[in-house]
């Protein structure tokens, strides 16, 4: 398989995600432009071909999940290029579940580095699969939202945590 993008259309907007033979290579997060972010999922992989069929599940979880489910994402990643340290810490935010939330602090505890938190920061600052790897649910110490590198910024960052919290409380009733 060469590797390919799709565009999905959500409720908040146009995002894309890009796939190659060894598993999905990246996530953009929603824009209200499709040119626009065709635009930048081509200047990053001039190679991908489009394909509207490409992970027909993740589409359909992707547009779940902007429409406020509750969504268990399970995608295979090509973690090809990215340091251990990185990796490691992706993949432990992977596994702080759709409603909760976990401190830059604990997470460098999970991953075997205590006094890493300001790296582990920095790791979720360059994750290629937002949303998939929740660093959005990754807060201060304090419990304040710390920083997000998505375009809307910890707005965006506290509107994905709200959408979660209600989907949670809608689910319990």
């Amino acid at each position: 398989m060469r590797t390919a993008y799709r565009l999905v259309e959500t409720g908040a907007g146009w995002l894309a995600f890009v796939s190659g033979p060894r598993g999905l290579k990246r996530v953009y997060l929603p824009e209200p432009l499709r040119a626009r972010l065709e635009s930048r999922v081509r200047s990053d992989f001039a190679d991908a071909d489009e394909n509207d069929g490409l992970l027909p599940v993740l589409a359909r979880q992707l547009r779940q999940y902007f429409a406020g489910e509750c969504v268990d994402f399970n995608a295979r990643f090509d973690w090809s290029g990215h340091g251990a340290f990185e990796v490691a810490v992706w993949k432990a935010c992977g596994r702080i579940e759709f409603g909760q939330t976990a401190s830059y602090k604990s997470l460098a505890q999970r991953v075997g580095h205590a006094g890493a938190a300001r790296a582990v920061g920095t790791a979720m600052s360059r994750n290629p699969f937002p949303i998939l790897i929740p660093c959005h649910r990754v807060l201060k110490s304090d419990g304040s939202l710390g920083g997000y590198s998505g375009a809307q910024g910890v707005r965006f960052k506290e509107r994905l945590l709200n959408m979660e919290a209600d989907a949670c409380e809608q689910a319990a009733r």
